[in-house]
């Protein structure tokens, strides 16, 4: 730029000047004028043009400048900006350590709203509440909770000092608030609808964030619902999912991590899509009835040596990879009707089961050998049968034994 200007400026002096004569005689080939009137129009026409090439370079090197000077003005306010996010990011995460209630609540939303406005920082956020969700804790047992009241009532009455010390730990029932919010949050995010071709925009989850995956290991988690919800990664194992856990209709696009994981409520993967790996080994599923109805497996589908202590529905599932079921207890009792079978699982080693495959199909024919399978403690089969008729199969779905077993 430098060098232009040292050029410019004395070539379009000499052009205002004597340039214009050499050009005239020299390019144009003009010498001789019939007036003197005519010499001075074609030397003003020279130096005309040459006026109007050096406007518009001039005006080229201001905008070069001001664009310029608008990035780094745009590069200042960004770098601005991400200070003052990195200072609300501190100031949350600050927050999330208080002992009382409302400023973990406070430092929550003050998340979620840093997240919603910055797409970039939305994982690192995500992993941020993961990781207090990963917090030791002990949920509050309703039988205590007189014997809370009863504190609350005496810390009441004791002096100002006293308060302050009692209330120096964290509260079992307030700190559930808080993990519900968070898992609330989670869910507010992570849902997403597909939206139909008749529904405009507005039906669709404005709020929902892409791409996330989560990292819950370990986590005791409160009636977690995550129905509807798509995510990448996500890791549950040795999780503790108190109350009932939901994830119908739920799509994960990554691995999905449950091994180890225990149930204590009634679980529902109806329609569930697992679209790479899903692991559920050695996972405990003691809660009221464990449905399966209709997933899909798309990737490969691990239940080696998981416990089912209640009924197992896999009612309509779909296995398009391998499925291993290897020592698996289904002490209650499984069902896998009309499922489908990319090959023949793995049903070895299971333990007191009640195993009813009737209707399966297994690389696209129709499984009928052993459809209902008898197991002994050591996974021996004892007894396999046909098919129960419509209203063994019903007393069975509801938890009780079969006519043939």
């Amino acid at each position: 730029m430098a060098v232009l200007v040292l050029v410019t400026v004395p070539t379009l002096v000499w052009m205002l000047g004597p340039g214009a004569t050499w050009v005239l005689e020299h390019i144009d080939h003009v010498t001789v004028f019939a007036e003197d009137k005519d010499r001075a129009a074609a030397l003003a026409a020279i130096r005309g043009n040459v006026l109007a090439v050096a406007t518009g370079l001039a005006a080229m090197l201001a905008v070069f400048y001001t664009a310029r000077n608008a990035d780094t003005a745009r590069r200042t306010f960004q770098l601005g900006e991400r200070g003052h996010d990195t200072d609300r990011f501190s100031k949350a995460v600050e927050q999330l350590g208080s002992g009382q209630a409302p400023v973990r609540l406070g430092g929550l939303y003050a998340l979620e709203q840093l997240a919603q406005n910055n797409p970039a920082l939305r994982q690192t956020i995500v992993d941020v509440i993961c990781a207090y969700l990963r917090m030791p804790w002990t949920p509050p047992d309703a039988k205590d909770r007189h014997q809370q009241v009863r504190a609350a009532q005496r810390a009441a009455r004791t002096p100002a000092s006293g308060r302050a010390q009692a209330r120096a730990g964290r509260d079992p029932d307030e700190e559930r608030q808080v993990r519900l919010t968070a898992q609330r949050l989670l869910t507010d995010h992570l849902r997403c609808y597909q939206r139909r071709w008749w529904q405009r925009r507005t039906a669709v989850n404005q709020r929902y964030w892409p791409g996330i995956s989560l990292d819950l290991t370990g986590a005791v988690l409160i009636s977690l619902e995550l129905s509807c919800c798509r995510m990448h990664r996500a890791h549950f194992s040795e999780a503790l999912f108190t109350g009932d856990a939901d994830f119908m209709g739920a799509t994960f696009t990554g691995d999905a991590w449950f091994n180890g994981a225990t149930f204590t409520g009634t679980v529902r993967f109806n329609t569930t899509t697992f679209t790479r790996l899903a692991d559920f080994k050695e996972a405990r599923f003691t809660g009221i009835h464990a449905y399966f109805n209709g997933a899909t497996f798309t990737g490969e589908a691990r239940f080696n040596r998981a416990t089912f202590t209640s009924h197992a529905d896999f009612d309509g599932a779909t296995f398009a990879n391998y499925s291993r079921f290897d020592g698996t207890a289904f002490t209650g009792g499984a069902q896998f009707t009309q499922a489908a079978f990319v090959e023949n699982p793995g049903f070895n080693h299971t333990r007191n089961s009640r195993i009813y495959v009737a209707n399966a199909r297994v690389a696209g024919r129709e499984w009928r050998t052993a459809s209902n399978v008898v197991t002994g403690p050591t996974g021996e089969v004892l007894k396999p049968t046909h098919p129960p008729d419509d209203g063994a199969k019903d007393e069975h779905a509801g938890g009780g034994p079969t006519a043939s077993s």
